[in-house]
């Protein structure tokens, strides 16, 4: 504990802040689903079951209910790998509704065929559970298991005729716990190094990437540039500068120096870098971008070497680094980012030990290795 509460005070020498960004609704998504897979006056089963389950749970069919808009369940999660929902504002559904409707459309024909489950063969499909009047990321569930009852073993008692010595029974306990304040106290040590020589190395790391100032002028002009080598850069709404910067479409080969064009852009919230040529530079390009929320780097080149980097963005809270070269070494330092919501290890080095040691440490967190 005492270790955690230096690491949290060395963590606002890096951060100016907490800042929870409110989850954006997009009920048009809901809109075209029915339209597609929810038949209007059903007639028979399982037509009729899918029909009231997807009606009654709508943004549900890809969210988790009672959590945030930011929490998907598997098929939200698919889906949001090939949608950008900044793509389908409002203006665009006033000017170009068709053609969004075709690019969600096509995005809900392309995932119907993938597992719930990825990682288990014998996981129905999206599509099957639809046809079967379930909703897409339902997964039969067993019952409880009820543990057989046994009869409570009968407390032993001294054997007649062995007086206990208190003063042998005071000595032991002195001794054992000499032994464990020992044993935690350089446990602590070890931790509380490693965290400040974490924290100093991050610090040391944004003082030799110092972010420069902003204008119009540089932001518009980096703009173009990302847009020419097949990126996008979108607002979340009319009403916010909050911006989107996807990659992971673009037909032209997009390497570390195209991202780091989005240095130049201010208020950027969200980087879809997946399937993309980037690399831990790339990653440390990223150094200095104070309200960055989101970061999908999947099926990059990023290794362990990129962590360190990520560290300085203390409001992340979806990390993607499926299909990457991470493991466990590497995955321990993400134990900083305090507000780390959502991390995907789908196919890398990491293991469910690994995991389960990091969910241990950071509250709230859930990491998925896609099993």
């Amino acid at each position: 504990m005492f270790a955690r509460i230096v690491l949290t005070a060395l963590l606002a020498l890096t951060s100016v802040g907490l800042f929870a960004q409110p989850a954006l609704a997009i009920p048009y998504f809901w809109e075209v689903f029915a339209e597609k897979y929810v038949p209007a006056d059903p007639k028979e089963e399982p037509a009729k079951q899918f029909a009231s389950a997807a009606s009654s749970s709508k943004c549900n069919v890809c969210h988790v209910d009672g959590e945030s808009k930011k929490v998907r369940n598997a098929y939200g999660t698919a889906l949001d790998e090939l949608v950008d929902k900044a793509n389908f504002g409002k203006d665009r559904l006033e000017n170009d509704k068709e053609k969004a409707k075709e690019e969600l459309i096509a995005a809900f024909e392309k995932i119907g065929p993938m597992k719930v489950d990825a990682g288990n063969d014998k996981s129905p499909s999206f599509a099957e559970n639809i046809q079967a009047g379930k909703l897409p990321s339902q997964i039969a569930m067993a019952g409880p298991m009820t543990e057989p009852m046994t009869e409570p073993a009968p407390a032993e008692t001294p054997a007649a005729g062995i007086a206990l010595d208190q003063a042998a029974i005071d000595k032991l306990k002195a001794e054992i716990k000499a032994e464990v304040k020992a044993e935690l106290t350089t446990e602590l040590r070890k931790g509380l190094a490693d965290a400040i020589k974490v924290q100093l190395q991050v610090i040391e790391i944004v003082k030799a990437n110092p972010l420069a100032p902003v204008d119009d002028a540089a932001e518009e002009e980096a703009i173009k540039q990302i847009v020419a080598r097949g990126g996008r850069v979108n607002v979340l709404s009319q009403d916010s500068d909050e911006k989107v910067v996807s990659f992971h479409l673009s037909d032209k080969p997009i390497d570390d120096q195209a991202l780091a064009l989005v240095r130049q852009l201010r208020n950027v919230v969200e980087i879809n870098a997946r399937g993309t040529a980037v690399t831990d530079e790339g990653v440390k390009q990223l150094v200095g971008l104070p309200n960055l929320q989101r970061l999908n780097l999947a099926k990059t080149n990023v290794t362990d070497g990129a962590l360190i980097y990520l560290v300085p963005h203390t409001k992340l809270e979806y990390l993607n680094l499926y299909g990457t070269k991470v493991t466990d070494q590497g995955i321990d330092v993400l134990a900083n980012l305090v507000n780390l919501k959502n991390l995907y290890l789908w196919q890398t080095g990491a293991t469910p030990e690994g995991a389960e040691e990091l969910e241990s440490q950071l509250t709230g967190l859930e990491v998925n290795l896609g099993s």
